[in-house]
């Protein structure tokens, strides 16, 4: 958790630090996300659902920006013989990002980074049910082709990476999105 307080801090520093050239954007979208859990004994496992993420950043000059945002990977179900359970991945980034034109009204983008990510498992057998979650830090990677409508508005499509994480079993979880970005 200190990791992203300092991250959060430098990213604040940095937006503060900022040149009157600087500009603001808004990103929102929705995705097809996944969550790779292991399912080995469970009669049916689902490890796709729809996602989204929310985000705002700071353009520096040069294609370069520090961003925040808020993204869902979904949610994994796995049930078998009665007993069913579920695992939810959500949490906040903090990135570093690169935009490059690559052609008229085209443009790449890379974002990396961290996620403080929020796993949380539910479990259920009959009447029984139960649930818990644990919050870490893990590396962020995002990449994205965007189409320009007007300079200031963008359709973005989208894939972002990174790692979950609860007790000692680890999961890589991804998401591909198509949304908009506004460009203050």
């Amino acid at each position: 958790m200190n990791k992203t307080a300092i991250a959060i801090v430098s990213l604040a520093a940095a937006v503060c630090a900022g040149t009157a050239s600087a500009q603001a954007y808004l990103g929102a979208g929705v995705s097809a996300a996944r969550i790779n859990v292991d399912c080995d004994g469970a009669d049916r496992c689902d490890r796709s659902d729809t996602g989204g993420k929310l985000y705002g950043g700071w353009r520096f000059g040069n294609g370069l920006a520090a961003e925040l945002g808020y993204i869902s990977f979904g949610k994994a179900t796995a049930s078998d013989a009665g007993l069913s359970g579920d695992v939810k991945v959500s949490g906040f980034t903090v990135a570093a990002a690169y935009r490059a034109p690559i052609a008229t009204d085209w443009a790449l983008t890379g974002r990396l980074g961290i996620a403080s990510l929020k796993t949380k498992v539910s479990a259920s057998a009959g009447s029984l049910s139960g649930s818990d979650d644990e919050r870490h830090t893990s590396p962020y990677l995002g990449l994205a082709v965007d189409y320009a409508f007007t300079p200031m508005l963008k359709l973005e499509l989208s894939a972002d990476f990174s790692r979950a994480k609860y007790d000692s079993e680890k999961a890589a979880v991804r998401s591909l999105g198509l949304g908009l970005r506004y460009d203050f």
